[in-house]
């Protein structure tokens, strides 16, 4: 017999896409967690994906150099290969003699070598805001780099005469052909007032004579040197004609600098900018793994709860036919539809917050404030096709066993749970909660920033491991539970602990995402505190001097009010302190990479002669009393990444990228409180924006101590800006809360608000999935009050099962950091974080099962 087969798709194909929307009818509250893990997660991932393109393509603007088509500068960056570049943080210097073969080119209409110098404009209530005061003034050629504004008056000619800014002026409140008083070199003296330019970049002008003495460029280490050189077209010469000239010239290639033209001549006013990008760039790749992870263990604990609601359907489905690749379609098809619902709010969300992020950053001093958000295309689609990725994979995992199964055991585990979890999963999960416990012990060891990178990492995969042991360790517990149980117990606790064993999977699920939480949230807050406690407690200790003073409003200490301090015979010493950075080849090969080719960039301190009797490094070989000439101090920690130590010789880059081999004359312990390096003042000079020193930390003689802090005040009173306060408390108030520590604390907050409201719409979904088991027990003669009885006492169980593990899976990572940072078997900061953590859990699995548990019970029996 012949005619038309009867060919009908198989499920999950063709006509029968809308079989999984069937499927998915009446999950709405499982599909709604999975949404709301997807729209959270999709942000944090844009968050992160705006962070990382600003600190790629966002360029501040030009500024005081909108006048120059080109500008020339030295390298500010150190090339790492096959890596990123790491930004130099001073201002390397270009050789003078580059100006005049530059200004030699035809393209080339004129060249400006520019030089910054100490400078800051003092009004009736000090300082006047403007430009970094390191580098405030100028000399008079640069006023064309500015942009060509209209000057009131006469050019500088002559020492003792300057040029101001129109709001400069306005707030100095002098007018032309008067005086106004500046600090210029490190002296307060008062100038006449020749001109004001109309032009909104801020501008301290001398005669460049003046400017050239001021900035150090007469004589020594940086005698004949330009900070940058400006470039004007000559008639008819576009811009990107005069850097092609520029680059092609052989003085170019020569110095191997670097010409930047258009949106990127901002860099080159600030060399903070290049390095501040690069801070964010690191910022979004060191928080990248952690948010990932975070997410798709989200994303995953949500799927679990939308597939558990589909198992019966989807073994009857297995029953009939259907081919373990449908299976996995029909599940991930209405998790897809409803993780891409959610993308656009998430990813909207991501670009509102990746601005306010960036606006944070820079209001903690990470970035310079006028660096702009670049809120472009990529970021979104990436988080998208990030996130859907996630979804995916969640889906094949989570419904994996369903799929693979045989029909018959499909259906079987669709009507109870399985009564061994997975093997593999088990393993895996024992295996992590192993490493957790490796990754902590080096904390006792390794340097405090690894030990707390340990400790944090530690955290984390101790808490995967939960997630992926609980199923075993809760069928364990609870049978365990089951077995002590007294013969007088309540019949509704019975029961609460007998559900809680018969259906482990389901609440592991919930438990483990709970305790992880908790570990996630108390790991990562106490390493931080354990970090800024350890270092708080070395600066505490290594503080020998009496009075500090700083003057962060004139850049530094003038070099005026530095001389007068010393002279005092009340004062024993007098020691400046400045903080800046190196950038040394050493650290830990990599498969593959030769020792010493892995550069690493290490936070240093510029001290004076004397700096012995004022500093407490606690030095354990050597003497840093030799610590002058070309030599070096390095903590211990510092020596072991570098692969130095005392006697040898230590080859970096100082902080403007200045090659410098110096002897190793003493080794010390505290560099949390003092850095990594500590270099004398005369190696430094040249090689630190604007030669300024800092901070001056000065030990009055014995017995002086109030004559020397009236000296210091009355030293300071000729220098508005300067202030006098007592060492240990300027330390820590100079210092201000640590941007990173509080950095790391918005990002901690973020992301267990994510985990939380995630972990609560998951765990209310799973609980509306037991309408079966309510019906089933009010059919047998439990009140609606009875039944909600036994929910709420599960709830209560798995708070605790889930608080107690968090706190034992983060308590040896802690007990690490305590010994390797603060010598003692617990982490610093403060108590309450543990009861705040543990209390609001509990809240979570209490509310997100009482309030549906409410629902359940008030709806009619099913029969």
């Amino acid at each position: 017999m012949t005619g038309t087969p009867d060919v009908r798709p198989a499920p999950g194909r063709g006509g029968h896409g809308s079989l999984a929307l069937k499927l998915a009818r009446g999950r709405a509250a499982s599909l709604a967690a999975v949404a709301v893990a997807a729209l959270g997660g999709s942000a944090l991932i844009t968050v992160g994906g705006v962070v990382a393109d600003t600190g790629v393509r966002s360029v501040l603007p030009a500024g005081r150099l909108a006048g120059a088509d080109v500008v020339v500068t030295a390298p500010q960056s150190v090339e790492v290969p096959e890596d990123l570049d790491i930004a130099l943080p001073e201002r390397a210097p270009v050789p003078g003699t580059v100006v005049d073969a530059l200004a030699e080119l035809s393209e080339v209409g004129l060249a400006v070598g520019d030089v910054g110098f100490q400078a800051a404009v003092l009004g009736e209530d000090g300082p006047v805001a403007g430009a970094d005061p390191r580098t405030a003034g100028h000399g008079w050629s640069s006023a064309s780099l500015a942009g060509g504004g209209v000057l009131t008056g006469e050019p500088p000619s002559a020492p003792g005469e300057v040029v101001l800014d129109r709001a400069s002026a306005g707030a100095s409140g002098a007018e032309v052909g008067g005086e106004v008083r500046l600090v210029a070199g490190g002296r307060t003296a008062a100038y006449r007032l020749t001109g004001v330019l109309d032009t909104p970049a801020p501008l301290i002008l001398v005669d460049d004579s003046t400017a050239s003495d001021l900035a150090g460029r007469s004589e020594g280490p940086r005698e004949g040197t330009v900070d940058l050189v400006g470039l004007h077209a000559a008639e008819g010469v576009t811009d990107a004609e005069l850097r092609s000239a520029v680059e092609a010239s052989a003085v170019f290639g020569e110095h191997g600098l670097v010409a930047l033209g258009g949106d990127r001549r901002g860099d080159a006013e600030s060399p903070g900018a290049s390095a501040a990008r690069s801070e964010l760039v690191a910022i979004a790749a060191s928080l990248s793994g952690t948010v990932l992870i975070v997410v798709g263990f989200t994303v995953a604990g949500a799927l679990s709860v939308s597939v558990a609601a589909q198992r019966r359907d989807l073994a009857l489905l297995r029953a009939v036919g259907a081919t373990p690749r449908q299976i996995r379609r029909l599940v991930a098809f209405p998790n897809l539809i409803a993780t891409a619902l959610a993308l656009p709010f998430g990813i909207a969300a991501g670009y509102l917050l990746g601005d306010g992020a960036l606006r944070g950053l820079a209001a903690l001093g990470m970035t310079p404030t006028g660096l702009p958000a670049v809120l472009g295309p990529v970021p979104g689609p990436a988080a998208a096709v990030l996130t859907l990725l996630a979804v995916w994979a969640a889906c094949a995992g989570a419904v994996r066993r369903t799929a693979g199964a045989a029909p018959v055991d499909a259906l079987a585990e669709s009507v109870a749970e399985p009564r061994a979890p997975g093997r593999a999963r088990t393993w895996a999960g024992t295996a992590l909660l192993v490493l957790s416990v490796a990754a902590s012990v080096p904390a006792l060891v390794l340097d405090a920033t690894e030990a707390v990178a340990g400790a944090a990492v530690a955290s984390l995969v101790a808490a995967v491991g939960l997630a992926l042991a609980g199923p075993a360790l809760v069928r364990r517990v609870s049978g365990i539970a089951v077995r002590l149980l007294p013969a007088r117990v309540s019949p509704l606790t019975w029961l609460a602990v007998q559900n809680l064993h018969g259906h482990s999977v389901r609440v592991a699920g919930a438990a483990s995402a709970l305790a992880m939480t908790v570990a996630f949230t108390l790991g990562q807050t106490y390493a931080q505190t354990s970090l800024s406690a350890a270092g708080g407690a070395q600066r505490a200790a290594g503080e020998k001097a009496d009075l500090v003073v700083t003057a962060p409003g004139l850049g530094g200490v003038p070099a005026g009010l530095a001389e007068e301090v010393r002279r005092s015979p009340a004062v024993e010493e007098a020691v400046a302190v400045t903080p800046t950075a190196v950038v040394g080849a050493g650290g830990f090969a990599l498969p593959g990479e030769e020792p010493g080719t892995t550069h690493m960039e290490a936070a240093a301190q510029v001290v004076g002669p004397g700096a012995q009797r004022v500093l407490d490094l606690d030095v354990v070989e050597g003497d840093l009393g030799r610590l002058s000439g070309r030599t070096v101090a390095v903590s211990a920690s510092a020596a072991r990444h570098f692969g130095t130590g005392l006697g040898e010789t230590f080859a970096f880059r100082t902080g403007d990228g200045a090659r410098v081999d110096a002897e190793v004359v003493a080794v010390y312990r505290r560099d949390l409180g003092y850095g990594s390096v500590t270099l004398p003042s005369d190696l430094a000079r040249g090689h630190v924006t604007g030669d300024v020193d800092a901070r001056l930390l000065v030990l009055a003689a014995p017995g002086q101590e109030d004559e020397a802090r009236r000296v210091l005040e009355a030293a300071a009173e000729g220098y508005p800006g300067a202030e006098v306060a007592e060492a240990g408390a300027a330390e820590e108030g100079a210092r201000g809360p640590d941007a990173g520590a509080v950095l790391n604390l918005v990002v901690l907050l973020a992301l267990v608000g994510y985990m939380v409201l995630s972990v609560a719409n998951r765990l209310a979904a799973q609980t509306l999935q037991r309408q079966g088991e309510v019906d089933a027990l009010r059919a047998i003669g439990t009140t609606p009050g009875q039944t909600r009885s036994v929910l709420r006492r599960e709830a209560a169980m798995i708070a605790l099962g889930a608080n107690a593990a968090g706190l034992l899976a983060v308590l040896f990572p802690l007990l690490c950091v305590g010994v390797g940072l603060l010598g003692r078997p617990f982490p610093a900061g403060p108590l309450w974080p543990v009861p705040v953590a543990v209390l609001g859990v509990s809240a979570v699995a209490w509310l997100c099962v009482a309030v549906p548990a409410r629902r359940l019970t008030t709806s009619p029996t099913r029969r």
